[in-house]
Formats: C-alpha cells, structure tokens, sequence
C-alpha cells in the first residue's frame, strides 16, 4: 500500500499487518489532533520512504518517537525506537482497505469526557501501554 502527507513532499509504501484500526487519547495525540489519532499496525520493517526529504522524527518517549512530514506538519507514524513496532495514521494511506474495524483505544484513562465512541473496543489504560512497550526496554 502507499500513502502520504497532505502537501505530498513525504511519500511512503507499507504493508499492513491487519485490517485493525486503534484510537490514542493520549495528551500528546490529543495536543497534536485535537482529538485522537487513529492508526493502523505495519509489518515490522515494512515502511519504505519514497520522498523523505520533509520526514521529520520527535522522540516522545524513552522507548517511542513520531514520525511527521515538516512541511505539512501531517502525522505519519508512532514506532518504537529500535523500530520493533509501528503504526501508521491509517488517514495517510492513498487509499484504505474498505474493510477494517475500530477495535481498540490506547490511553483510556486519559480520553476526556466531553466525547466517546459508539463501538465495542478493546480499552487500554496508560499502565496497560506502558506494560505492553516500556518495560521491554
């Protein structure tokens, strides 16, 4: 599959290791969206750059960091830093499987209460994240 920024100046081909699509509440999604991102997980190793030359990294955390497009500011990625997990703003691919499902919100305990989602997801708190990625490093 392949997708890109808005302004077109970071381009990328991905393969996508399911059809899942994943919410984050997390005060940094939530400041960078105003709102949540919704993302999609990769097969390891998979995201190629074809254009790179605005592909921006922000490290923010001890064990993950964000890609961006810095002309256009669009979010592309959330990784671990030794890349052993990815996913990618599912809004960046040209064009989306015509079947995926909304299965699970990451940062539960921090989603404010003015919004929800109608659908049956799998919920993770912080601590449930930081279990599943900060301890392995």
């Amino acid at each position: 599959m392949d997708g890109q920024c808005v302004c077109g100046q970071t381009t990328f081909n991905v393969q996508l290791k399911n059809h899942n699509v994943h919410a984050c509440h997390c005060a940094i999604c939530r400041r960078q969206t105003s709102g949540v991102i919704m993302t999609i997980d990769i097969k390891q190793g998979s995201l190629e750059f074809i254009k790179q030359d605005h592909l921006s990294i922000y490290e923010s955390s001890e064990w993950g960091e964000r890609g961006f497009c810095n002309q256009c500011a669009t979010i592309l990625f959330w990784r671990m830093k030794d890349q052993s997990y990815c996913n990618l703003n599912v809004f960046a691919l040209n064009e989306p499987p015509k079947d995926l499902t909304f299965d699970m919100e990451i940062y539960i305990d921090h989603k404010p209460e003015f919004y929800s989602f109608t659908n049956e997801t799998k919920k993770l708190t912080e601590s449930d994240v930081v279990a599943l990625f900060g301890e392995e490093n």
